[in-house]
């Protein structure tokens, strides 16, 4: 599979439909080796072949081994929005190998990178100490923070009610750059890198928005977008898939390890913070 133009209910079928052909029975494991993409996709066709058949996780990729891969949100994109069609389904495992990542390009382990650096915002202490003392990205004690981190808040919410939308930060205003550039200008960690910005700028906290744009900058992630006007992302956020009678929730930053869901901001703020990060 490619990449987030794999995620489609076309694709879907296609794997559905291999599954029937090689006479796959409901007591099988299906086993998505790969990024996330190809979790996402694999997890979705496990959740609803035959009603549910378990999966197991082998991701190859930073973005996979240190979030997507954990947490059980599967599912494909539509033409209207991302991660439109979905299903709650975790993996009966996960098997991290971090050697594997050895093989990624670098613009690939980048863009792992920002979901590092989301994840160290999300937890303080130890975590965010090391990624910002400038901690590889591909080491152990990270990609173990990190997932220590996802699991401990998706246990206590596991299917999105309140406090595991911390996990959003920076992927309000991330998705809706993905939309908007057609899936195809960035990739799904390079647009949360931008969306992190918007919102440290949306929290209004510019010392360490400073840190994060260098943190994100030196690993040769974007600290800017092009490619659709600031006005066809914000349309985009309004339809974020966590709206709420209308309004989005968002994800905002008091400090690292203290991050909080839930806050409701004006068309006028968002707005604001997307151009900020605009280049035509």
């Amino acid at each position: 599979s490619g990449g987030e133009e794999s995620k489609t209910l076309a694709q879907a079928e296609q794997v559905l439909r291999e599954l029937a052909r090689a006479g796959c029975e409901r007591g099988d494991i299906v086993v998505a080796f790969g990024g996330g993409v190809v979790g996402d996709l694999a997890g979705f066709c496990a959740a609803v072949y035959q009603r549910g058949a378990r999966w197991v996780g082998i991701p190859s990729t930073l973005v996979a081994q240190v979030d997507s891969a954990y947490g059980g949100k599967t599912g494909v994109d539509l033409p209207e929005g991302k991660n439109y069609v979905g299903a709650y389904h975790l993996p009966a495992a996960v098997i991290c190998d971090p050697d594997l990542l050895a093989t990624l390009p670098a613009r690939e382990l980048a863009a792992g990178y920002a979901e590092v650096v989301k994840t160290a915002l999300i937890a303080g202490g130890r975590l965010w100490a090391r990624v910002r003392g400038g901690a590889e990205p591909s080491d152990d004690e990270v990609i173990l923070g990190c997932v220590r981190t996802k699991l401990a808040v998706v246990a206590a919410d596991e299917r999105d009610a309140g406090g595991r939308q911390v996990l959003n930060l920076g992927h309000t205003v991330g998705h809706a750059i993905e939309a908007a550039t057609g899936y195809r200008r960035y990739r799904h960690g390079e647009a949360v890198a931008v969306g992190l910005l918007c919102a440290l700028r949306l929290s209004g906290r510019d010392h360490l928005r400073r840190e994060v744009v260098d943190l994100l900058a030196a690993r040769g992630l974007p600290t800017t977008y092009s490619g659709a006007a600031p006005e066809q992302v914000l349309e985009l956020v309004r339809r974020d898939k966590k709206r709420r009678q209308g309004r989005v929730p968002f994800v905002l930053v008091e400090e690292p390890g203290r991050v909080t869901p839930g806050h409701e901001l004006s068309d006028d703020e968002v707005l604001a913070a997307i151009k900020e990060v605009y280049r035509p």
